[in-house]
């Protein structure tokens, strides 16, 4: 486990990076920290939520990752961070590296003024909301490449599948940021503070807002591609048709001759086998000038 601890004029902020069950048990002891609370904190696949159990508050929030995941679970798509804190005490637990986390505690040290432990939480909460926003760009990035493949190139099932991908991607975090909104509407600012939750909440509408528009996007664009994918279906059925139309009476024609009927009169004909040619060719024009009227060609 990797500790650090930053000091500051009225708390502690512990930062813990990927503990042991033990080790976090010594914490909780040491800071009188809900059990079950605890035990969701190391629970990989836990969803946002907050608590308050006494005096402390607890809440989850979840970091996304930009990029494609053939995996869309939400413990391969984002990373948990558990936070415990009230005003004299702030824990940060996480299984991987975050670098806002470093960023936050950087700044906490070198600035000459004491951030309270409310600030740290709006600071923390904005950085994750941040990685929905990148998470989200990246995914309208990869949209419109799909679009111009869709159009300006033959699609193949691998595009379906990045578009179905992108899609769960999309629809997960979207189902984190609706959950991630009991945690925003939790905190309660100072008014020195408020400034930082008020970018925070901006910062959450602008983004529930695209995951919605983004999410209509990618629904459309599925339709789309199943659309073309039935045109060029209805395409190769209507050559085949055409083919069928054309050759159907041809055959039908040379199925009769085929016969080994002892008296057809038209074997005996000197003129029978250039005729029935003539025929064909007849036929033929008129079928062709008939679809030409239907525009089937």
């Amino acid at each position: 486990m990797a500790v650090r601890i930053i000091h500051q004029s009225n708390y502690e902020w512990i930062d813990l990076l990927n503990p042991t069950k033990e080790e976090m048990q010594e914490i909780a002891e040491k800071c009188n920290l809900n059990f079950y609370n605890l035990a969701d904190s190391l629970e990989p696949n836990h969803l946002p939520k907050f608590e308050t159990e006494n005096g402390i508050n607890f809440l989850i929030l979840r970091v996304v990752h930009k990029g494609d995941k053939k995996d869309t679970t939400i413990e391969n798509l984002s990373n948990k961070i558990a936070v415990f804190f009230n005003e004299s005490l702030l824990i940060t637990i996480h299984r991987i590296e975050m670098s806002f986390i470093n960023d936050i505690a950087d700044k906490c040290q070198n600035m000459g003024h004491t951030f309270s432990t409310n600030l740290v939480i709006i600071k923390i909460l904005k950085s994750v909301l941040q990685t929905y926003n990148d998470s989200i760009l990246y995914i309208i990035d990869k949209l419109e490449s799909y679009e111009n493949k869709l159009f300006l190139k033959n699609p193949s099932s691998k595009v379906l599948q990045s578009i179905y991908s992108l899609k769960r991607k999309t629809n997960l975090c979207t189902k984190l940021l609706i959950l991630s909104d009991e945690v925003i509407n939790s905190i309660k600012p100072t008014k020195q503070e408020k400034a930082a939750y008020q970018d925070a909440k901006d910062l959450y509408l602008k983004l529930t807002t695209l995951y919605e528009q983004v999410m209509d996007d990618l629904n459309n664009l599925l339709n789309l591609y199943i659309s073309l994918s039935s045109q060029k279906t209805n395409e190769i059925m209507k050559t085949l048709t055409i083919f069928s139309i054309f050759f159907m009476p041809l055959t039908f024609i040379a199925g009769i001759y085929g016969m080994n009927f002892r008296f057809m009169p038209e074997l005996e004909l000197k003129w029978g086998y250039p005729i029935i040619i003539v025929v064909m060719i007849l036929i033929t024009l008129i079928i062709y000038y008939w679809l030409k009227r239907k525009k089937w060609l």
